[in-house]
């Protein structure tokens, strides 16, 4: 698979694109900066995107003048399908809240610079617990449920009530 530099200028957004991104450009935009083109722009021989919108966007949003590009020779029907399932096949994936919260300790990396928006990104935790309180769901990992439910176990069976665990918790008085 050969690399190719083209010009963004000269590279055709697929008319058809089902996927709605323009919400991501930002945060693909500053990966970009941050980071280059990890992934190229996968395009057809004439120069029509396969897979990569919202990496052009962010590109142009940037002034770059070229992108990296993967040329696939694809059929029309094969392109179509190509593109739908790369904008799918991410749906399908969850995150591992512990092997997360150890890749990104001690790097500096914020929630704005991984793309983690708390409460909008739960589809993404699906397979996990949730410690929910208001308006506010945190992922939290099996051994951190473990963990939480043995204090709460405790306290309940010390306290005959789960009335002011949280104060407990959050080291006030009750107990």
């Amino acid at each position: 698979m050969e690399i190719v530099y083209k010009r963004v200028d000269d590279l055709i957004e697929y008319e058809g694109n089902a996927r709605r991104n323009d919400a991501g450009v930002a945060k693909v935009a500053e990966s970009i900066r941050e980071f280059g083109f990890l992934n190229p722009i996968t395009i057809d021989p004439n120069n029509v995107i396969i897979a990569g919108h919202t990496r052009l966007k962010a590109a142009k949003q940037l002034g770059m003048e070229e992108v990296p590009c993967i040329v696939q020779n694809l059929s029309e029907e094969d392109a179509k399908l190509a593109r739908i399932i790369d904008n799918k096949s991410h749906e399908y994936s969850t995150w591992d809240v512990g092997k997360l919260h150890q890749e990104l300790s001690g790097i500096g990396l914020d929630f704005k610079t991984t793309f983690f928006t708390p409460n909008r990104d739960r589809k993404f935790f699906k397979d996990n617990k949730f410690l929910i309180f208001g308006n506010n769901e945190l992922p939290i990992t099996e051994d951190e449920y473990a963990r939480l439910k043995a204090v709460y176990d405790d306290y309940i069976s010390k306290n005959k009530t789960y009335l002011g665990f949280v104060m407990f918790l959050t080291g006030g008085e009750a107990e």
